[in-house]
């Protein structure tokens, strides 16, 4: 089964479950906060390793949810992929659930890379832009990275647009490299 479909109706189950008890907001932050702790590389290798015991397993994202005081069905959650050996997805799983529930707000998330940080009136003009573009409300993040060199790669509903400075010179140096 394709990862990205197999975390699309994980994410959609726990979506339509926090939905009804109108606790999507809620379920979407302690996702995030179990995930934060889930990179850990000791506590992702013992709870992805099937050479301990499923309840011993269990017992640990127990203790992990109490310590972050996660909510029964989220702990529930947790336990069922932690059963089907699906906690590998996680982090690709409360990805599309956030993708759900900014969906659900009318809202969508834009990662901006730009060389340096853009100034407020760029930024606005930007988000104008992105929200002609997408006809919903965009939510920015902004990151810096000085190896574009400059110009913008913008993250947007699954697309990405590369206007970065770097990207125009390897397209240029492939073409000269092809004769062309």
């Amino acid at each position: 089964m394709i990862a990205g479909s197999l975390s699309r109706r994980y994410a959609r189950a726990l979506f339509q479950l926090a939905v009804e008890e109108r606790r999507e907001e809620e379920g979407g932050h302690e996702m995030e906060r179990f995930v934060a702790v889930f990179e850990n590389p000791v506590l992702n290798s013992v709870l992805n390793n099937p050479a301990f015991a499923v309840q011993s397993r269990k017992n640990i994202v127990a203790e992990v949810a109490g310590n972050l005081q996660l909510s029964p069905l989220v702990i529930h959650f947790l336990s069922l992929l932690l059963e089907r050996d699906r906690l590998v997805f996680l982090p690709s799983i409360v990805a599309r659930y956030r993708r759900l529930l900014d969906e659900k707000k009318g809202q969508v998330e834009a990662r901006v890379i730009a060389a340096s940080p853009l100034e407020e009136n760029d930024l606005r003009r930007l988000r104008e832009a992105l929200e002609k573009l997408s006809a919903k409300h965009v939510v920015m993040h902004q990151e810096s990275d000085p190896s574009l060199i400059g110009g913008l790669v913008i993250q947007l509903e699954g697309k990405i647009y590369d206007g970065s400075v770097r990207t125009q010179l390897e397209k240029m140096k492939q073409r000269v490299e092809r004769g062309y």
